[in-house]
């Protein structure tokens, strides 16, 4: 951190803690002894001067500031291992610890007369401390909410997080939430709520290939029904519903309204469009023209004060015409960013982006989805309808989660928010047949009710919160939101403070042979796991076969037309992903006796009092197991999408499945078996993923076990210094 850095640091910190205080500078200034003028520019962090500052600490501490002695000692700290967090980061004190123990470890490994499999295994802790420390000193995180569409989730967040239009704007409550609500199927894409400068929107707009793509598939559907006059059902191929009222908009071809004979009657332009068309190509062309895309090229809105809009009317205002397609100089958006000033900044220190994600309105493993649950900085809401509670998505997701990559679900990753209607929680009834008294005790019964029949599936220990927006106070939700992530944050703490303990340990007592032969013996028993369980157990099932019980399964047949004009690559429907997860589960159900002797294995040996000065050791080997496991389940999803991408994309088995449209009932099914005949041909395809599966279960699993052997095995002459191990049967 340069010196300027530095005074304009302490400089914002002073100004807070002052702030923190309500105290004025000429109050501060004349308890330091210094000039109005000096603490003013102490604070813009124009002046230098340590002595200065440590005048103006020292006078708030007097003036009552809980902060402004330890701040002076984290000030003058010295970090020489890792960046300095922020002084109000929730696990400084921790970081503070890595930090010294990074410096033992610095010390320890200088001195190269440390023997080799030592050094190695101290190494490995630093590497796993720095890590754990970069993931704590980082502060900003996100907040997904997750659910089916019309289940509410856009309202319920809009006031969970006071994204409202004043009162005086709406005709009713229910009419302030600034992100667009309905029945369902109104959010375009997925939109981040952040803070920022000042009130505006910000889009990613859809690359031109996809945009190209779903316009050709909105004119194929309506290309198919106007000219065969077919009428529309759900099965009837067409565009979700967002993106038929954006390409609209965008193009000027809405409905349109008008009354005869007292009724109201809808013309739809686009009849006239496909009449005056000679074939689909031409009407394709003609509603290009009238999109007029090199003109939408807008991308950052921002509020300007002299419209006279109250600023969150604004947002709202606009958000409903980019959402709908309704600028004329904005494209179709792949995202969009709502900045707020101080948006979270209410909440605590952690600096927390908002993501309302696309609702779910057939597949619920999707690709989009799937990024967020796996990523370490984001907790994850699953939104559910009070009576349906915790609802199919939901089921659904947190089956994958513990199905394709382990992820526990008591970490603090995942919540579950209820959003009851009004007399829903009263209605409730306790085993007697009694009802409710009052809400609380009609959303204890349905907690209870929940987490019994997620215990039944081995998914105990998610947590539960309701949310009636007409009613509820979001403050205490809010929270409850908010300790989930500081219980993902906390677990990291854990685990760096353990691994602190164990290097500190293993350095202090290198010598004391007594631990020396608990870790020798450890190694030895740890081979002895290893020479009798080496080989990956036989594959359970085809990866593809995730894929087909997917496409059977689809709700809308208009889901998988789409997903056949796209090689199978649909953002509703990744044929291709859902092979990865199902090489992922295989890959879980084949290792998981494996996993689960190991863990035995190792808590037989925690539990030998002979090895108690090794236990630290034993604690890591767990960890180690455990972060394998999960690198190896991801890394096998990666394969078995990369082994299928090339060959099913090109295939011409696409061309054959999207030509079963038409063709009367069991469109789903025909494509279904067009793809498990292809699959079936393609055995190199299998034999090459099953070679991949199992090179990776030796590299990412096996050998890291191997080396944690070698780390704590006896040290050997330097023509010796091999431990031998079986080789893999062929």
């Amino acid at each position: 951190m340069t010196k300027q850095t530095e005074s304009a640091t302490h400089g914002s910190m002073l100004a807070r803690l002052r702030a923190d205080l309500s105290v004025t500078q000429a109050a501060l200034a004349k308890e330091a002894g210094l000039d109005q003028s000096r603490v003013s520019r102490i604070e813009k962090g124009e002046i230098t001067s340590q002595a200065e500052v440590e005048k103006v600490l020292d006078a708030l501490a007097s003036l009552g500031s809980p902060h402004a002695r330890s701040y002076k000692d984290f000030a003058n700290r010295e970090w020489a291992h890792l960046p300095p967090p922020t002084f109000f980061n929730p696990q400084r004190a921790c970081l503070e610890i890595a930090e010294e123990a990074l410096g033992n470890i610095e010390a320890f490994l200088a001195d190269e007369e440390r023997p080799w499999p030592l050094r190695r295994q101290i190494e490995r802790h630093k590497d796993t401390l720095i890590r754990g420390a970069t993931y704590l000193q980082r502060m900003n995180h996100n907040i997904a909410f997750i659910g089916p569409i019309g289940v509410g989730k856009s309202t319920g967040l809009s006031f969970l997080f006071d994204l409202l239009v004043p009162p005086t704007l709406a005709s009713k409550p229910i009419d302030r939430p600034v992100l667009e609500t309905g029945a369902g199927g109104t959010t375009i894409c997925e939109v981040h709520i952040k803070r920022g400068p000042e009130f505006g929107i910000s889009l990613l707009p859809l690359p031109e290939a996809d945009l190209r793509e779903l316009v050709s598939d909105f004119c194929a559907a309506r290309w198919a029904v106007l000219k065969s006059e077919l009428k529309e059902t759900a099965d009837t191929p067409n565009v979700s519903r967002e993106h038929d009222r954006a390409i609209r908009n965008m193009s000027g071809l809405t409905r349109r309204r008008s009354m005869k004979d007292g009724k109201i009657e809808y013309f739809d332009p686009l009849t006239d469009l496909v009449a005056a068309s000679a074939s689909e190509d031409e009407f394709r062309t003609r509603i290009f023209e009238m999109m007029n895309l090199t003109e939408r090229t807008q991308r950052d809105l921002w509020y300007d004060s002299a419209t006279r809009q109250h600023p969150m009317e604004w947002v709202m205002k606009t958000f409903r015409e980019v959402n709908n397609g309704r600028l004329p100089d904005v494209s179709l958006p792949a995202n969009i960013d709502l900045i707020i000033p101080e948006f979270g900044r209410a909440f605590g220190e952690i600096e927390i982006s908002v993501i309302d994600t696309k609702g779910i309105d057939d597949v619920a493993v999707r690709e989009d989805l799937d990024q967020r649950l796996k990523d370490p900085r984001t907790a994850v809401v699953f939104c559910t309808r009070f009576n349906d509670a915790p609802g199919i998505t939901t089921r659904s997701l947190l089956q994958h989660m513990h199905q394709t990559y382990s992820e526990p679900v008591n970490t603090g990753k995942v919540s579950i928010l209820a959003l009851p209607r009004a007399e829903e929680a009263r209605a409730m009834k306790d085993d007697a047949g009694e009802v409710a008294m009052d809400d609380a005790e009609g959303y204890a019964f349905k907690q209870m009710q929940v987490e019994n029949e997620l215990a039944a599936e081995d998914l105990a220990g998610v947590p539960m919160v309701f949310f009636n927006v007409q009613s509820d106070d979001a403050a205490p939700v809010r929270e409850a939101l908010f300790g989930q992530l500081n219980r993902m944050r906390s677990t990291v703490e854990s685990r760096l403070f353990d691994l602190c303990a164990a290097a500190d340990e293993v350095m202090k007592n290198h010598e004391a042979k007594a631990l020396t032969a608990a870790m020798e013996e450890v190694a030895e028993r740890l081979n002895s796991f290893l020479e009798t369980h080496p080989a990956l157990p036989a594959r359970e099932r085809h990866a593809y076969t995730e894929a087909l019980t997917t496409i059977q399964s689809v709700r809308y047949a208009a889901t998988l037309w789409a997903a056949t004009r796209r090689n199978g690559e649909y953002s509703g429907l990744n044929v291709i992903h859902n092979i990865g997860v199902g090489a992922a589960k295989d890959a879980r159900q084949r290792s998981e006796r494996w996993f689960s002797s190991l863990k035995d294995y190792l808590a037989v040996l925690k539990g030998d009092e002979g090895l108690q000065l090794a236990s630290k050791t034993i604690e890591q080997m767990e960890r180690s197991a455990i972060a394998t496991r999960a690198a190896y389940l991801e890394a096998v999803q990666r394969a078995g999408m990369e082994v299928y991408r090339e060959p099913l994309s090109q295939s011409p088995v696409w061309g054959q499945c999207a030509g079963e449209w038409g063709a009367g009932p069991g469109f789903t099914g025909r494509v279904a078996g067009n793809l498990e005949k292809w699959f079936e041909q393609r055995a190199d395809l299998k034999d090459r993923l099953e070679d991949i599966t199992s090179t990776l279960w030796d590299q990412l699993v096996v050998a890291p076990m191997r080396r944690l052997v070698v780390e704590n095995a006896p040290e050997v002459s330097p023509t010796e210094n091999i431990i031998k191990f079986p080789t893999r049967a062929a």
